[in-house]
């Protein structure tokens, strides 16, 4: 268990300064209020969080998790296209991201109670990714780069908020279909 827990550090530390190493070079040479920076500095993070999620899973407390009495139908993620963002995310190049956010094969309850783990971790990474790049944005608002402010919270949207409402919306279909808990 030791052992585990200095490889995730190692890693964590490694993930960071890699993940900085790039974006201050991009910065350096695309310039911060670019456009390629505006994109990298919300998908440099994510995928480095997503490498990490391989040692060291980013949790919230349940609550977080519980879903709203308005969640749980759907209609409010389908009004903002949570549909045309899952139809993205599982065809094409993006479905790589995450192979085990599929339904499992043998639907026992202990597979998808593993489904719904997954769904929660992805999620929690996503949320946190989401609230750490409004940071982002407020710098470059206070800088008055205007066009950087509403491009980084564009992809940060696209990126990582879609993806939260998607495991909302997923969960709450998973557990009407399979009476499950939502949380």
């Amino acid at each position: 268990m030791h052992h585990r827990g200095v490889r995730a550090i190692f890693a964590t530390a490694a993930a960071v300064v890699v993940s900085l190493a790039v974006l201050v070079w991009t910065a350096g040479a695309l310039g911060a209020a670019s456009a390629w920076f505006a994109f990298l500095v919300v998908w440099v993070p994510m995928v480095a969080v997503g490498l990490l999620s391989r040692v060291a899973q980013l949790r919230l407390p349940e609550r977080y998790h519980a879903l709203r009495p308005f969640e749980r139908d759907g209609r409010v993620y389908e009004r903002v296209g949570v549909r045309l963002a899952k139809s993205v995310l599982r065809r094409g190049p993006l479905a790589v991201f995450n192979p085990k956010l599929h339904l499992p094969a043998e639907r026992t309850p202990a597979e998808l109670s593993r489904l719904a783990q997954r769904m929660r971790d992805a999620e929690a990474s996503h949320a946190v990714l989401f609230v750490a790049e409004l940071a982002v944005v407020g710098h470059a608002l206070a800088r008055g780069w205007w066009t950087a402010a509403a491009l980084t919270l564009l992809f940060d949207v696209l990126m990582n908020l879609y993806p939260v409402m998607l495991q909302r919306y997923n969960r709450a279909g998973l557990a009407d279909r399979f009476q499950l808990a939502t949380a």
